[in-house]
């Protein structure tokens, strides 16, 4: 999902109905080489590694260095309210923004289990949404916020950005909507990891859950405040009502899939579905609407740090610049706000070059992961320097995370995750494989 604290792998929520919708959609897309597949210290306080795990399992990077607030960190974890122990009814888990004529931004609020943005695109006939979040009744939350804020038409494509939990595990709630017809596109390379790793990443996220709610409860029993009650009180909920809804682990796999480049001329308009090249994961893809000057990038761009866990730092600058060469000046991205221009892209192009200079660096010296983390800091790293971009992705991890303190520690920690992740990267698993063990 986004950045900040690095989850070590994003142990996305799949669904386990593979709804292989077989029967064509009226008028297919073209499409090139495609294939069609049947915060206050009173915050709820979950532990350093349980908060980490967590937001692994969305793909996003927020950090905590030792010391800081994490409690603030878990409450943006913590869930929006009732909605998730009310398995999403009625609730409203977005804020919808209009990006352009026809094009909207459902931005995620805060819920127990971290959701994504989504991109919705509205045509002559039908509906195109980017990426389906963290589990299939927020997917439906969405769905009646597009009935009730945008338009009535039947949704017909749905985009898999990537594989990650907060962004793939609602898939399944769009052909239950609105019938079999709807195709659940990606990338080739997303439909692989998600087939080979998206129920067991979901199943380990479901195993740590137990002791973490049963933690949580002793901590509330033992509370003598109120408000920290309550809020312990809603956070539990949520997670219970994630576990019950998520179980057994199960992923609803895309339909179809490409290779590069895939475009939808149905409706009006061209929306170009874009491999790029690696970058946060094997198979990112961006959404891209030329005559709106509009591009939905899911986790290959948005406002804070990457999580580079499943990624390709030393090839994700040069898919970053494939995606600049686009004539957009919008962008919709996975997690934080919608994006003017393209600062933000080359800020955070800039950032992963240099963390991935740095260490490829030091392991040429033979330094150790431990003394790089100690070498190239927040502080350091003249990236985060340039161009106001340290108090900028501080601002959007508050948005993000809706902490209601600042977490100094928070940057620090993403930067020092980011610097195991590059050399885990280079040690492990360049030139040795691409999909990650788990």
């Amino acid at each position: 999902m986004c950045q900040s604290n690095s989850h070590g792998h994003p142990h996305h929520h799949h669904h386990h109905h593979r709804h292989h919708h077989d029967h064509p959609h009226p008028a297919r897309p073209d499409r090139e080489q495609a294939h069609d597949h049947p915060d206050r210290d009173r915050s709820p306080r979950l532990d350093r590694r349980q908060a980490l795990a967590r937001l692994k399992a969305a793909g996003l990077v927020a950090a905590a260095a030792a010391g800081s607030p994490w409690g603030s960190v878990v409450r943006a974890v913590a869930d929006d309210g009732k909605a998730a122990a009310a398995s999403g009814a009625a609730a409203r888990l977005f804020d919808i923004k209009p990006v352009a004529p026809g094009v909207f931004g459902a931005i995620a609020k805060r819920t127990a289990m971290l959701n994504c943005n989504a991109a919705i695109v509205v045509n002559r006939d039908h509906v195109l949404v980017v990426d389906t979040h963290s589990k299939p009744s927020a997917a439906r939350a969405l769905i009646r916020q597009i009935r009730a804020e945008v338009t009535q038409l039947p949704v017909r494509y749905v985009v898999d950005s990537h594989l990650h939990n907060d962004h793939a595990m609602g898939n399944g709630a769009y052909p239950e909507a609105f019938g079999a017809s709807v195709e659940v596109i990606s990338s080739v390379k997303t439909r692989e990891w998600l087939e080979r790793l998206g129920v067991p990443r979901l199943q380990e996220t479901l195993n740590s859950l137990p002791r973490q709610i049963a933690e949580l409860r002793a901590r509330r029993e033992a509370s003598h405040d109120e408000s920290a009650r309550a809020e312990l009180a809603t956070h539990i909920e949520g997670l219970e009502a994630y576990l019950k809804e998520m179980t057994p682990a199960r992923v609803t796999l895309p339909t179809m899939t490409f290779e590069r480049r895939l475009v939808i001329h149905r409706g009006g308009r061209e929306i170009h579905l874009l491999f790029l090249g690696r970058a946060h994961t094997a198979g990112d893809i961006v959404a891209y609407i030329p005559s709106e000057r509009v591009v939905a990038t899911g986790d290959l761009l948005h406002g804070i740090l990457p999580y580079i866990g499943d990624g390709f730092p030393d090839e994700w600058p040069a898919t970053l610049r494939a995606l600049e060469a686009l004539d957009f000046d919008r962008v919709i991205p996975g997690h934080g706000s919608i994006q003017e221009g393209k600062s933000v892209l080359s800020q955070f192009r800039g950032y992963v070059e240099e963390v991935t200079e740095k260490v490829a660096r030091g392991i040429e010296r033979g330094q150790p992961a431990d003394e790089l983390v100690k070498a190239i800091t927040a502080d350091t790293l003249s990236s985060l320097k340039a161009d106001d971009m340290r108090r900028r992705v501080n601002r959007e991890l508050t948005a993000v995370f809706s902490l209601q303190e600042r977490t100094p520690g928070m940057l620090p920690e993403s930067v020092a995750t980011n610097v195991r992740e590059v050399f885990t990267y280079f040690k492990e698993r360049k030139g040795r494989r691409e999909m990650p063990q788990k």
